[in-house]
C-alpha cells in the first residue's frame, strides 16, 4: 500500500519569477541534480489556461478582486500544493494512468479553490518520482486574498483526508498516510511505511530546497542586472549633465566674446569720432 503526499507552501511575490522558472523549467537547475532535462519535454501542464507568466497571471486574477486596500508587500500572492507518492505506487501506473492520477487530483483541487484562481496544475516527470504543482491565488469565496483563511488547521486536515478518498473511488489504491481513515487514532508507521513515505518527502524537500536556491540565484542575477542597467543610467544621465554644462559654458564664453565684441566696436567708433564732437557728447 503507498501514501499520498500532499505538501503545501505559500509563496510571496519576490518569489513566483523562480517558482514559475522551476516549475516550466526555462533554464537549468545546478542545486537539483535529480532533474533529468532530457525527458523534460515530458512534462505537461493540465491546467487548460495554464500562463507562460505566472507574475501577470496573479496581478490580473487581483485586480479582478477590486480590492479597496492595496495589497501588503509581505502578503501571500501564491499557493502550491504538491501531489505525489511514492516510487513504488507510480511503477505500478502505466504513462494514461500516470496521468490520470494528476488529472483526478488537479480537478479535485481545481474545486477546492475555485477554476478562475488557478495559475497552473504542472507534472513533473523528468526526475525520480513524478509529481504535480498545483500553483493557485489564495481566494476566498468572499473575494479576500488571505491564505490564511483557505488554509485553517482543520481545512487542511480534511483536505489530506478528502483527496485520497477521491483517488479511492476513481481506483487507485493509495492511502492518506499516517491516519488509515477519517477519525482513526494516529500510528506508529511500520518499517516498510516509513520508507515510502520517507522516499516521497526526501523527493519532495530535494526540490523544495533546489527551488529556493534557484529562485535566490534567480534574484540575485535579476538585482546584479538591474544594478548594472542602474549604473549604465546614471552614466547616461552623466553624460547628458556634462553635455549641458558645456553647452552652458560656450554659450556663456559666446556671449561675453560677443559682449567683448560689441564694446571693442563701441571704442572704435568713439575713436574714429572727431575730438570736438566727442567733447559735445560729454
Amino acid at each position: 500500500m503507498s501514501y499520498l503526499v500532499l505538501h503545501m507552501d505559500k509563496f510571496k511575490k519576490d518569489a513566483i519569477r523562480g517558482i514559475q522558472s522551476h516549475n516550466r523549467r526555462e533554464r537549468e537547475s545546478h542545486s537539483n541534480p535529480d532533474i533529468d532535462y532530457s525527458q523534460s519535454a515530458g512534462n505537461y501542464d493540465l491546467h487548460e489556461s495554464a500562463s507562460d507568466n505566472y507574475a501577470q497571471a496573479i496581478q490580473n486574477r487581483i485586480d479582478d478582486l477590486l480590492m479597496v486596500k492595496a495589497v501588503r508587500k509581505d502578503a501571500v500572492y501564491m499557493c502550491g500544493l504538491v501531489v505525489s507518492s511514492d516510487k513504488a505506487f507510480f511503477d505500478t501506473l502505466t504513462a494514461e494512468e500516470t496521468r490520470r492520477f494528476f488529472e483526478e487530483s488537479a480537478a479535485f483541487l481545481t474545486d477546492f479553490v475555485g477554476r478562475e484562481n488557478v495559475i497552473s496544475a504542472m507534472v513533473h516527470t523528468d526526475e525520480k518520482t513524478p509529481h504535480m504543482h498545483f500553483l493557485h491565488v489564495p481566494v476566498t469565496p468572499d473575494g479576500r486574498l488571505s491564505a490564511n483563511s483557505i488554509y485553517t488547521r482543520a481545512s487542511l486536515k480534511k483536505l489530506q483526508a478528502d483527496l485520497p478518498a477521491h483517488l479511492q473511488r476513481c481506483g487507485f489504491d493509495i492511502q492518506r498516510g499516517v491516519e488509515q481513515k477519517p477519525g482513526a487514532a494516529k500510528k506508529h508507521l511500520d518499517t516498510r511505511e516509513f520508507k515510502q513515505q520517507q522516499e516521497a518527502l526526501d523527493g519532495l524537500r530535494s526540490e523544495a530546497d533546489a527551488v529556493v536556491a534557484d529562485a535566490v540565484v534567480h534574484e540575485a542575477l535579476l538585482l546584479i542586472g538591474e544594478m548594472a542597467e542602474r549604473q549604465k543610467q546614471e552614466e547616461v544621465l552623466q553624460e547628458r549633465l556634462q553635455f549641458i554644462e558645456r553647452q552652458e559654458r560656450e554659450q556663456q564664453e559666446a556671449e561675453a566674446r560677443q559682449q567683448s565684441e560689441r564694446e571693442r566696436h563701441i571704442r572704435q567708433e568713439l575713436e574714429a569720432v572727431p575730438q570736438h564732437r566727442r567733447s559735445r557728447m560729454r
